[in-house]
């Protein structure tokens, strides 16, 4: 079948607009954020264009004498590596997916990527390449400043946000990730209405490379991985080299010289009925920009919103066409794509994860 989601993220402030089609007005508005209580409202208490104040409460949730004793966290994690296959979609199915980027210098907007695409994915335990069918986009950026970069995205990274779906190229949860970083248990936590452990992570003293910093977190229940928070650590950023980490973001410099100052992705996922599958990610990067002959020297602050709105799991066969993996997305417009942005949820900017 194919299910329908319209989702999106608050700004830093709370703000968030949603577009609800008729189709869903039956339907529920889930409103949840880690450690919080979930708030569920009746869409058809609504009105058009009606202003929603939402208030919602810490988690206080009770746990029981067995829950409060102490986890491992080592353990938890490769439970949840091992129920990947039976937590997640594990049949060939297509997800739809929108994404923003923004990127600024201060309050100066600098560059605005949008599109909206399919995901072809064999199952979370199938090894076989994802694949990207590109429906539309759209890039406009200030030429004034910013004519010598790309900001966007490629195929590759995009895929590489499912966190799950692609755990050799995580680089914490992957057996050589495990060497280089330590975990600690952070408690149990409410996460989208259930109770969850939460894991932090770091890097080991020494750790060179690509090494991160962060936390995620295990449903209790069936040990499915349900959201993660990291970026790079200090020692990552500064061991990150153009045309590959900061290579997700940037797909085009000429001459300009690129750093990441700093990372952070948020990822999360929904149930779609007893399986787990990807639902959201927010970014948020800063990127110095150098180049004497421009006169470039400023920070890029780039902020990312993807979120998915349907998953269909009836398609069994992969795209006739499709974008190759290191293909730019901002260098194709597929039916014209200038009506992605009203086409779907508007979202906010600054984001962060609700």
């Amino acid at each position: 079948c194919t299910a329908l989601f319209r989702s999106t993220a608050t700004s830093r402030t709370g703000d968030f607009q949603l577009i609800i089609p008729p189709a869903n007005l039956k339907d529920t508005l889930k409103i949840s954020s880690i450690g919080f209580q979930t708030q569920l409202l009746p869409i058809s208490g609504f009105t058009n264009g009606q202003a929603l104040n939402i208030t919602l409460q810490k988690s206080t949730t009770a746990l029981n004498e067995v829950s409060v004793t102490y986890y491992d966290p080592v353990k938890v994690t490769q439970k949840a590596l091992d129920r990947i296959a039976e937590n997640y979609i594990n049949r060939p199915h297509i997800t739809r997916g929108f994404y923003r980027m923004y990127t600024a210098k201060g309050s100066e907007p600098l560059e605005l990527s949008e599109a909206v695409f399919d995901v072809f994915n064999y199952g979370y335990a199938d090894k076989r390449a994802d694949m990207l069918k590109l429906i539309k986009a759209r890039d406009e950026k200030n030429q004034r400043d910013f004519h010598s970069l790309e900001v966007g995205q490629k195929p590759n990274t995009i895929f590489n946000y499912d966190v799950v779906n692609h755990i050799a190229a995580s680089g914490f949860l992957n057996p050589e990730g495990f060497k280089k970083h330590t975990f600690e248990a952070g408690g149990i936590v409410d996460v989208k209405g259930s109770p969850a452990y939460e894991i932090d992570f770091k890097e080991i003293p020494g750790a060179k490379d690509d090494s991160y910093r962060g936390k995620f977190y295990i449903d209790t229940k069936t040990y499915a991985f349900v959201y993660f928070d990291y970026g790079l650590s200090p020692t990552g950023l500064q061991n990150v080299k153009y045309g590959g980490f900061a290579g997700r973001v940037i797909t085009g410099a000429r001459g300009v010289l690129v750093g990441m100052k700093t990372d952070r992705s948020m990822v999360g996922y929904q149930r779609y009925g007893n399986k787990w599958v990807l639902s959201d990610v927010v970014g948020e990067d800063a990127v110095d920009v150098t180049d004497s002959a421009m006169k470039y020297d400023f920070v890029a602050n780039v902020k990312f919103n993807y979120q998915v709105t349907s998953i269909d799991t009836t398609q069994t066969d992969s795209f006739e066409t499709k974008m190759g993996r290191t293909e730019s997305i901002n260098e194709n417009y597929p039916n014209d794509g200038h009506e992605s942005s009203t086409d779907y949820t508007k979202l906010l900017e600054p984001s962060t994860t609700a």
